[in-house]
């Protein structure tokens, strides 16, 4: 995806209709990274809603340098993060020690899923360990930089990304037994 030359020019000088493009060019992907951090569509709206208000009011800050779709899908992502710091359900912390050992299985080789199934599986995940899951693998995010994101340790960081993992293990051996 990218934003043409027009587009740009026309949301730094605060036109409304270069603005309503560069929304809808934007709208499907990013509300798609959104729906990962939230657990309804409607929520997911609102987060990505906060986050065009940041990269409207700031894209004079832009400078050109990388691509712009990376620039906003920093502010998509940041704005997914402030979701989760201020949900409720995020203050629950599971201790460290509560960790086990990850089971040696690999997920079954033919396994089909589809983008709601999986959608699903990360929905159905912890809060917390679903975040973090969502910032490391697959916004490529280090523990390092999560753990300042949503305000927990770096270890809490990778005990949440192990819980996730042993989640979805846990629920892709369950889906393929049916």
């Amino acid at each position: 995806m990218t934003v043409p030359d027009d587009v740009l020019a026309g949301c730094r000088q605060n036109e409304r209709a270069a603005q309503e493009r560069l929304y809808r060019l934007c709208y499907e992907p990013f509300l798609r990274l959104c729906l990962r951090y939230a657990n309804n569509r409607d929520d997911a709206a609102t987060i990505l809603n906060k986050a065009f208000f940041n990269i409207l009011t700031r894209i004079g800050q832009y400078n050109g340098e990388g691509a712009l779709i990376g620039w906003m899908k920093r502010i998509v992502v940041n704005a997914a993060v402030d979701y989760v710091r201020a949900n409720q359900r995020f203050r629950y912390h599971e201790p460290v020690e509560n960790a086990e050992e990850m089971p040696g299985q690999s997920m079954p080789a033919d396994q089909e899923l589809t983008q709601h199934d999986l959608l699903t599986m990360l929905h159905d995940l912890p809060y917390t360990s679903g975040a973090v899951f969502n910032l490391f693998a697959i916004e490529g995010y280090a523990h390092r930089e999560i753990a300042q994101m949503l305000g927990i340790t770096e270890t809490n960081s990778k005990w949440h990304l192990h819980n996730a993992r042993k989640l979805l293990q846990k629920q892709l051996t369950d889906t393929a037994t049916l």
